[in-house]
């Protein structure tokens, strides 16, 4: 099994910061994050699953080791973050035959599978919205109340709560369990409290809150693929999601009816507090969907560097 390099790679003369482990021929697996964390995310992904498929987990502009380009002449829009991770995908030289979206990486991602720029051959989606009321709790208010009415009222509201140490703990933590709160590493909440204290980053990411509602607009073209492609779905959900609770999960059914939903008994990052979990029901359902023939045998991948 390869160890995960950690490299960097211009997209349109912005630094874009990825992790990638895996034999360099395996399938590829395009990993796109959420806020207000990074490919750091899916670190543990990288170490479980690099035996049989290339995994790749770009930062996003604005977050992560990625650059972040001044809010002034750079758009921090989930429409050109598509754009980036689609000049990221095509100068990596690779066609993902799977995603993994999380969060702000599904709403980025989600355009470019509506749009055809990736063409997968199965999906995983994690606690990552495409139904705007279905589980939607009151967690989702102040973001809302900002997207609506972006005044400069509300942008600083939503600085003031939100990108703060104690803002992001709170995205980290949500009201989880403290057995299952604990698990989360301390180390990847100070990452992203560190992050949103560097020079432009603040600005960047209440831009981007800014502009969310256009994924709200975008839900019905999503839908709409999901409904023509009927891909083989993996949807993982976190029971104790702060913004959206099991139902959402269940809406996707009414475009996927045959979409896999595992559940567990944590909150919006699964990836911290149920690692093994999510790595055993990610490898079973790209096994089950994509091999053979994108899967060689285990014994065949042995050894590659």
């Amino acid at each position: 099994m390869s160890s995960p390099r950690h490299r960097y790679i211009s997209v349109g003369g912005t630094q874009i910061f990825y992790r990638e482990a895996g034999p360099p021929d395996a399938p590829a697996l395009l990993l796109l994050h959420g806020f207000p964390s990074s490919s750091v995310q899916f670190r543990h992904l990288l170490w479980t699953l690099a035996d049989r498929w290339r995994l790749v987990a770009p930062d996003l502009p604005g977050f992560g080791f990625s650059a972040v380009p001044d809010h002034r002449h750079f758009a921090y829009t989930f429409a050109h973050l598509a754009e980036v991770i689609e000049g990221f995908v095509r100068a990596m030289g690779i066609e993902p035959r799977a995603l993994y979206l999380h969060d702000y990486g599904a709403q980025t991602g989600f355009r470019l599978l509506a749009s055809a720029a990736l063409r997968p051959a199965a999906l995983v989606i994690q606690n990552s919205e495409a139904y705007f009321d279905a589980g939607r709790t009151d967690a989702w208010s102040s973001a809302e109340a900002y997207w609506r009415d972006p005044s400069d009222a509300n942008r600083e509201r939503m600085r003031a709560s939100l990108l703060n140490e104690d803002g992001i703990r709170s995205e980290f933590v949500e009201q989880l369990p403290a057995h299952i709160a604990e698990r989360i590493d301390p180390a990847v909440i100070r990452l992203a409290c560190d992050h949103v204290q560097r020079p432009g980053v603040a600005d960047a990411l209440l831009d981007l809150h800014r502009d969310y509602g256009s994924n709200v607009a975008f839900y019905p073209a999503i839908q709409a693929y999901l409904r023509r492609s009927r891909l083989p779905t993996l949807i993982l959900w976190g029971r104790c999601d702060q913004y959206y609770r099991p139902a959402q999960a269940e809406a996707f059914r009414q475009d996927l009816p045959d979409a896999a939903i595992e559940y567990f008994d944590g909150g919006h990052w699964l990836l911290e507090t149920h690692p093994g979990e999510v790595a055993a029901a990610v490898q079973n359902f790209l096994q089950r969907h994509l091999a053979p023939p994108a899967l060689r045998p285990l014994h065949e991948m042995r050894g590659v560097q």
